[in-house]
């Protein structure tokens, strides 16, 4: 029974809660058990908040009990990237090179999930300062992939994919600077939505500056719905954050009919055009079994009564123009470092840092130029597609130590693997993966669908009709059965 509770997506839990028929306490305690059982073998959390969300999951309780709940994710326990600061414990972002004292104050997405009642299970791990696609930290170690933890959960959001995907948590709040909410999601065969670039207060300023944005990982298209209804919202810590688009999201859902596939045009109908492409015109290589995943779940649209065409938006690999922008935040960010602390990072964060030095400020300025570029060209794109489709990431997950697939080791560019993901950050488009299917050895494969900038209703909307429309249903990881 516990394992089942464990499974609950959010918004059952929250049903649960009005009928009265599931407690917050008895819903964490099913998630405290699986973490006991399973944390070990995955290394989901650094942390884990079992006293403190005790406290929180009886308050909630007797709120529920009088009808009388503090806000939308009251009792519903989720976790915290450790990129995200969470009053009372440490930040560390994956680091040897930080401090182990409590800071003094949460960032505003974490301020929003706790002022809406959600029980906070913990800290998820993170590569160090959330620097790769892979889970791998000098300080926590390798995260692993619940279906089969041989394999790695992806990054920079690992341990937040791999922990809603064992059950241990109903949720997670994550960070996207390059597919870091979108990869491990994909990975672990759960949801994770990148919205648009300033949709969310952030603070203090991520790393990698406007690349990032805070991310949501849940188990449904309608769990980040509700998730994104109490995050969306203002801070005055962040002064560059978009004035609220006045949706709420989970509503926006109950749109999602045939009927509204088709638009009015000068008095006629037309069918809603979606752009689907498996490479985007530069991907050097794409594992077979996900380009035809991603194929079949692009025709159910097709069946659906969208207008679905093969169509590129005509663009140049701009991973060069990323890693410029990238790897200057965190040469910036490290330049304030001792050199006490600079002697602690790992390699992998040394390297981001030392190639970070190298960037002069016309290179700089350059690659800026060329994001904007890359922007308008996709913004025109999708002006002429409602939406765009491609996989989330070009390959199943593979070995967890390490930091590229085997079968990509003739490339040069160790982000090979991830094309589908930086592109969408230097555009602050929004983004979403939905679990499309499974390969032969059992592990999942990620749909990504992306609108243009401020569409994050519509992105959601689609990924919504497709998780509650198609016949996929991938279960449950195997090992969460033992």
């Amino acid at each position: 029974m516990s394992e089942n509770l464990a499974f609950l997506s959010l918004s059952e839990v929250l049903e649960h809660f009005r009928k009265r028929t599931l407690s917050p306490v008895e819903v964490l305690d099913a998630t405290l058990e699986r973490i006991a059982q399973h944390n070990g073998k995955i290394n989901a959390f650094t942390i884990v908040a079992e006293d403190s969300a005790r406290n929180a999951a009886k308050a909630s309780e007797l709120r529920w009990a009088v009808g009388a709940p503090m806000g939308a994710l009251d009792g519903v326990p989720i976790s915290v990237k450790d990129t995200l600061m969470v009053k009372g414990f440490p930040f560390r972002r994956g680091s040897r090179a930080t401090s182990d004292t409590p800071v003094t104050q949460s960032a505003p997405v974490v301020d929003h999930i706790l002022n809406s009642g959600a029980t906070l299970l913990g800290i998820t791990t993170t590569p160090e300062f959330g620097a790769g696609p892979v889970t791998i930290s000098p300080l926590t170690g390798i995260t692993r992939n619940p279906w089969n933890p041989s394999k790695t959960a992806g990054g920079s959001s690992g341990g937040a994919a791999a922990a809603v995907a064992s059950g241990m948590g109903q949720a997670a709040l994550a960070t996207d600077a390059g597919g870091s909410t979108r990869i491990p999601a994909a990975l672990c065969g759960v949801v994770g939505f990148k919205p648009t670039g300033g949709r969310l207060p952030t603070y203090p300023p991520n790393v990698a500056g406007a690349l990032s944005s805070p991310g949501i990982i849940a188990r449904t298209v309608r769990d980040i719905a509700i998730i994104l209804d109490s995050v969306a919202k203002p801070d005055l810590r962040d002064a560059e954050m978009l004035q609220p688009d006045g949706f709420c999201y989970e509503a926006y859902l109950a749109t999602a009919h045939l009927a509204n596939n088709k638009i009015s045009a000068n008095g006629k109908s037309k069918k809603l055009r979606i752009a689907f492409s498996t490479t985007l015109g530069y991907a050097p290589k794409v594992d077979s079994e996900v380009a035809a995943l991603v194929t079949t779940a692009a025709r159910h649209f097709e069946n659906l009564g969208f207008a679905v065409e093969e169509a590129d938006p005509g663009i140049k690999n701009p991973v060069a123009d990323f890693l410029t922008l990238f790897r200057s935040g965190f040469s910036y960010t490290m330049g304030k470092f001792s050199e006490e602390q600079l002697k602690l990072i790992g390699p992998a964060l040394r390297d981001v840092v030392e190639q970070g030095r190298l960037v002069t400020v016309p290179q700089y300025l350059a690659a800026q130029d060329a994001r904007r570029a890359l922007a308008s060209k996709l913004q025109h794109f999708l002006s002429e597609y409602s939406l765009l489709i491609t996989p989330t990431v070009a390959v199943p997950a593979f070995t967890a130590d390490r930091w590229t697939p085997e079968d990509f080791a003739e490339f040069s560019d160790t982000r090979a693997w991830t094309p589908f993901g930086y592109v969408f950050n230097m555009t602050q488009q929004p983004a979403i993966t939905v679990p499309c299917g499974l390969t032969r050895e059992g592990l999942p494969v990620g749909l990504q669908i992306i609108g243009p900038r401020f569409a994050d209703a519509d992105v959601i909307r689609a990924a919504h009709l497709y998780q509650t429309t198609s016949a996929v249903n991938i279960g449950r990881p195997a090992f969460t059965t033992s």
